[in-house]
């Protein structure tokens, strides 16, 4: 323990305290040792009497594999192998304090040998990082998915390669890393994307919760409502066909719910479905209903939903929720980040209901799922894959889409085979167990967040009726035969959901509801519209050459998340972009203000109507 008394080190561990843990009374399965190289000065770090980098001149060999890479001060880097202590030397002297730098390394004991020498003056400098051995690697994960993204161009991975040769666990933490990187980055784009889109769908949403048609309610009433019970989640991949007479036979023994794309496919069946959920933000999720016959099925909806589909009453009720994603980080600290817009459903709803989502309908209605308190779910139609090379099952919106462009040059197969072919695709391991089955880059980030979720719902019973699509660790494929058998002592439900509010048409939704709520938003918006032009107005009148990021107006928005994520794009752009000339900066910023101002305004007039002075 005498390596953690010195006060640099105190300093250090009050500033990252997982640090501490490394000096530990761990069991010793190998022998580490830091020993002289033949040049003097130079030190080579030794597994059970190897070298694990050059014993003549380790510096010279980390200077020469630095050399191969162009590193960016908007990069994370990443060394995965830490044999080479003048590598973490001189990676640390490159980048500027601040500038994230991970050392990744496969031995909890390895720490303390190269402390004092190597790791303490690294680990002082803000920035610096470092996950050593399998107890590490959860905390490592974490700590990747919660970086602000935003702030950062690239990642960076560097490897010592004797470390990565001898140990195959760098491989698959490389490759995990690299997924958790790409999620993330995937992540960001969509919010430059869709961030503005979902917040007026918010405002929307939340302004027409008061309409009498369709009643809105909080996922928050159904929570843990339905314990003891068992679910079907159906899912629109191309084996549901197969499977829709095992869903017949075991109607009478669960709640079906849907996804958007699947639901047409059910009535096609005869199937009612007892829910169905839909996600996107955009209009085109309203071809999945157009044409139905939908008054006795409630519509779970996230609140960035298409206003389109909801203001109209399609459905028996919509059942709102918010997406939120919840986060460790380093130090321990619960963080919690919600979609943009959410934030403001706290001033309609008394509570709505956190859903976490993996970015697709399936992965929301799953958390929906948990959250409502099912005790057993069966997946239906969740390939996750090109089962057949196909894409969807027959009998969705896309299917229909697709049989009027049908001819005698083009057919349903080559329709499909052309969608595929544009794809990132890969083989992934098939769910019968026998051979692989072709998915694409977006389905497999989907299949790792469902393996993900399956490890963290140990008191729920998952099952994959399927044996085409892709495997997903932790929910054991069944036949439908298999299947069956499962549901054998399950006995009918006689669907006791029906008598909630949700599905009786009732009104019993008012103590869920802020009274006055959606009128107090809008006004609140309209204050903040006008607000934040008098603010602009009063900056540009300012001839002081000053930062917009100082001025009184910026502060008072950043306090205000739902504007703030507005213009992050902007902001983002800023940050990474530091040789920008002030005047420029400032000019980006009101500009891109303006904008945004004047699109919640286009957004508001129709919501102002909702709300007559009189009547």
């Amino acid at each position: 323990m005498s390596q953690i008394i010195d006060p640099i080190s105190s300093e250090i561990f009050e500033r990252k305290p997982y640090l501490q843990n490394y000096f530990r009374n761990f069991p010793k399965g190998n022998l580490w040792e830091l020993g002289s190289a033949k040049k003097t000065g130079e030190y080579y770090v030794s597994l059970n009497g190897e070298p694990l980098s050059s014993s003549f001149s380790p510096l010279t060999q980390a200077v020469r594999l630095l050399d191969t890479y162009s590193l960016k001060p908007t990069d994370i880097v990443i060394l995965f192998g830490l044999g080479n202590p003048h590598l973490i030397q001189k990676i640390n002297e490159t980048l500027a304090p601040g500038q994230i730098l991970i050392l990744i390394g496969d031995d909890e004991t390895l720490i303390p040998v190269i402390w004092d020498k190597i790791l303490k003056p690294v680990m002082a400098v803000p920035g610096r990082h470092l996950f050593s051995g399998e107890l590490f690697f959860p905390l490592f994960f974490n700590y990747l998915d919660s970086l602000p993204i935003e702030r950062v161009s690239g990642l960076k991975i560097i490897r010592n390669p004797t470390d990565t040769n001898r140990n195959p666990i760098y491989r698959e933490l490389e490759e995990k890393t690299q997924t958790v990187f790409s999620a993330k980055m995937s992540d960001l784009l969509t919010k430059f994307e869709f961030e503005r889109l979902w917040i007026k769908n918010s405002i929307w949403n939340l302004v027409h919760v008061a309409k009498k048609s369709p009643p809105r309610y909080p996922i928050s009433s159904l929570k843990d409502k339905f314990q003891g019970l068992t679910a079907v989640l159906v899912s629109a991949g191309p084996s549901l066909r197969k499977n829709l007479s095992w869903l017949q036979t075991v109607r009478d023994k669960v709640f079906v719910f849907s996804c958007d794309t699947s639901l047409k496919v059910l009535i096609k069946a005869g199937i009612q479905a007892d829910g169905v959920v839909t996600l996107d933000a955009q209009t085109n999720s309203f071809f999945h209903f157009m044409g139905e016959s939908l008054n006795q099925i409630p519509l779970f909806a996230d609140l960035v939903s298409s206003p389109t589909l909801l203001r109209e009453p399609m459905f028996q009720s919509v059942v709102h929720s918010v997406t939120a994603k919840y986060q460790v980080d380093a130090e321990g600290t619960l963080i919690r980040e919600v979609t943009a817009g959410g934030e403001l459903a706290e001033q309609v709803f008394a509570e709505v209901g956190d859903i976490q989502s993996g970015g697709s309908v399936a992965t929301t209605a799953f958390d929906m799922l948990r959250y409502m308190g099912f005790t057993s779910v069966y997946f239906l139609g969740q390939d996750l894959a090109y089962s057949g090379r196909e894409i969807h099952s027959t009998g969705t919106h896309h299917n229909e889409k697709w049989l009027t462009l049908l001819g005698r040059k083009n057919s349903l197969e080559r329709i499909n085979e052309m969608i595929i072919r544009k794809r990132e695709t890969r083989f992934v391991p098939k769910a019968s167990g026998d051979g692989s089955v072709l998915t694409d880059y977006v389905l497999d980030l989907y299949r790792h967040w469902f393996e993900e979720s399956a490890s963290s719902v140990s008191e729920m019973k998952l099952y994959n009726v399927s044996d085409e699509g892709a495997a997903i660790a932790g929910i054991p494929s069944l036949s439908p035969i298999q299947a069956t058998e499962t549901l054998t002592e399950t006995p009918p439900h006689n669907y006791p959901w029906r008598n909630l509010p949700i599905w009786k048409f009732s009104s019993e939704n008012s103590s869920e509801l802020r009274p006055q709520g959606s009128e107090e938003l809008l006004k609140r918006i309209e204050k903040d519209i006008e607000f934040m032009e008098q603010g602009l107005k009063k900056f540009e009148s300012d001839t002081q050459n000053k930062s917009f990021q100082d001025s009184d107006i910026w502060i008072w928005m950043r306090g205000e998340s739902y504007i703030r994520r507005m213009v992050r794009k902007t902001e983002i752009y800023i940050l990474r972009h530091k040789d920008l000339e002030l005047e420029r900066k400032n000019q980006l910023m009101v500009q891109s203000i303006k904008k945004e101002i004047r699109y919640l305004k286009r957004s508001l007039y129709p919501m102002i109507d909702s709300f007559p002075e009189k009547g």
